[in-house]
């Protein structure tokens, strides 16, 4: 999952070390020009259990990172991680990557997610996207560096497992 740390270095630098990874990077709301830049989610058989990963970046990329980045050379934003300010964008697509998993055979789904604690990422925390969305069985989260392991209901009543990666 992209963080507001992987683009410290500019797109070129970011999409030099995207080619090179040996795995696949994910996000449901990374986007140039309005189109995913990445697959929102991938899906995983284990012993016969299809399990997909739908990858959530936070908004707060534009602010945490280098702004200029994610612009042109007309200093107008051409890429963008669906920051609205109610946090709807991103809710509904993280609702449809979990939906279109689920649709595809996927029995459990994880959400690995780069959204936080903070106060300063509302509408985007992780606690944010789990209550206003259902069809997750977990989310991994990271960008708040912290180890809290909880457990919450998602809109429709039923829980979430929240696991912090820490640092």
């Amino acid at each position: 999952i992209p963080g507001n740390h992987e683009f410290d270095y500019g797109m070129d630098r970011f999409f030099e070390l995207v080619e090179k990874a040996n795995f696949p990077y994910i996000s449901c709301n990374f986007n140039k020009e309005g189109e995913l830049v990445f697959d929102p989610y991938i899906i995983k058989e284990v012993d016969g259990v299809k399990i997909a990963f739908v990858g959530i970046t936070t908004p707060m990329t534009l602010r945490s990172s280098t702004p200029r980045y994610f612009m042109n050379d007309e200093h107008e934003y051409i890429y963008g991680f669906l920051q609205d300010e109610s946090g709807e964008a991103v809710y509904t697509a993280v609702q449809k990557a979990v939906d279109d998993a689920r649709a595809e055979g996927a029995q459990y789904v994880i959400a690995m997610a780069h959204c936080g604690n903070e106060e300063e990422c509302i509408p985007w925390r992780y606690n944010d996207i789990i209550e206003a969305t259902n069809g997750i069985d977990a989310l991994l989260d990271g960008h708040a560096h912290d180890t809290d392991q909880v457990v919450m209901l998602n809109k429709d009543g039923d829980e979430v497992f929240r696991s912090a990666c820490g640092t």
